[in-house]
């Protein structure tokens, strides 16, 4: 029989469900279980050995998967950040110092230095560990690495490296929603589920799918798709995030990035439509007036009307204020690593000034409203960073 005085409430395990209040004595075995839905806390610090299995064991405390996590994106941030470091900005050129005898032809490997498109990556194959939730640490961990270094392989295999990130992380971004929809088995037993108490959308997951959709908007962007795709695609993930989010932080800040990128959206088209260019060999003819563009006006009253719905399923956000752990000190130096290296190459823009904004704002409101202020913050940075690096190595590396 074992105490277990740091849990307090429901827990679900492979036999049934387990109540658990605090100080009651319960079996051994079920208490191992308990690592399987619940976790008290993002720490593991303080727990007895026999809770938290070794990096050899047969069970796996989902806090660990997220500190090897943590570590990982840390290591590619520092890395990026010393790679950056020689990159310098003259007027209206961008030199970078290139390595001692390092030819210009690109070599075939040149992929797995790539530890821009390995950060975006990697937050699409932190749901491997999903896979065999059962698994020892070692094996969770590779299976997280191997399904990243595909996903890098993959992105590789296309022809523009934004196209490539947005098929990536596309993939990530339909996996999550179809996972909301039978369960959330993945987000649960992914690397970073761990506090996720029943089915839905978790925060740091949700944080993701805010960044993703946006990730995949640039790349329909780049393909020349039509730019109220992208607004339509951006009140559509507010609608999910609002019925599957498990806090109403995920709905309102998928619902402030849609409204901005809306906006932003049809104030362009509504110039645009003002008059049309019509050129004979790339040189202007004529210019032809157009009426304005009513048709507008139907597209912003349904993104508005997404909008609203979002904010309905999403209720009321109650922020709250949250005590500073150890997992959160891993955060702030995510986010600090990633800000220098933002601050050192600012001038780089990875996504469009109107997808910046939204990006901005979506960063914004997770910040003040999810109840992991840091982790949601390191989170935007992390793939931020990730973005630029990408670029800086397809143009200078």
């Amino acid at each position: 029989m074992l105490s277990i005085p740091y849990f307090e409430g429901v827990c679900q395990g492979g036999e049934g469900v387990f109540e658990v209040p605090q100080g009651q004595i319960v079996p051994k075995s079920a208490g191992r279980r308990w690592c399987d839905g619940v976790s008290p806390s993002p720490v593991t610090a303080g727990m007895p050995s026999h809770l938290t299995s070794g990096f050899w064991g047969a069970q796996v405390h989902l806090p660990q998967m997220a500190t090897c996590t943590l570590a990982l994106w840390l290591l590619l941030c520092v890395w990026g950040v010393v790679a950056s470091w020689g990159v310098k900005r003259v007027p209206h050129i961008v030199l970078v110092q290139r390595v001692r005898g390092r030819g210009s032809k690109p070599s075939r490997g040149r992929w797995l230095g790539d530890w821009g498109s390995s950060i975006v990556a990697s937050s699409v194959g932190s749901f491997a560990p999903a896979l065999a939730p059962q698994a020892p640490l070692w094996l969770q961990a590779l299976l997280m690495v191997v399904a990243s270094v595909g996903l890098l392989r993959l992105l590789y295999a296309l022809d523009s490296r934004e196209v490539g990130q947005g098929v990536v992380v596309g993939l990530g971004l339909i996996a999550l929603f179809l996972d909301s929809l039978s369960g959330s088995a993945w987000a649960r037993h992914g690397a970073l589920g761990h506090g996720m108490q029943a089915a839905g959308v978790g925060e740091l997951y949700g944080s993701l799918a805010i960044l993703w959709s946006l990730v995949v908007i640039r790349a329909w962007l780049q393909i020349e798709g039509n730019p109220l795709g992208a607004a339509y695609l951006s009140g559509l993930v507010a609608l999910w995030l609002g019925w599957k989010g498990q806090t109403p932080a995920l709905g309102w800040s998928a619902t402030a990035t849609a409204l901005t990128l809306g906006w932003l959206v049809l104030q362009r088209e509504w110039s645009e439509r003002r008059r049309v260019r019509i050129a004979l060999q790339n040189q202007p003819a004529r210019v032809v007036k157009l009426p304005q563009g009513y048709d507008l006006v139907l597209h912003g009253a349904i993104l508005l009307g997404l909008c609203a719905v979002a904010l309905w399923l999403s209720g009321i956000p109650m922020p709250q204020i949250g005590g500073f752990s150890l997992h959160d000190a891993g955060y702030a130096a995510l986010a600090t690593a990633c800000l220098v290296g933002i601050a050192r190459v600012r001038f780089m823009r990875p996504l469009p000034p109107a997808l910046q904004r939204a990006w901005l704002v979506g960063t914004l409101c997770l910040a003040l409203l999810c109840e992991p202020r840091l982790s949601a913050v390191a989170l935007c940075t992390l793939v931020y960073w990730g973005l630029v690096g990408a670029m800086l190595q397809e143009r200078y590396a």
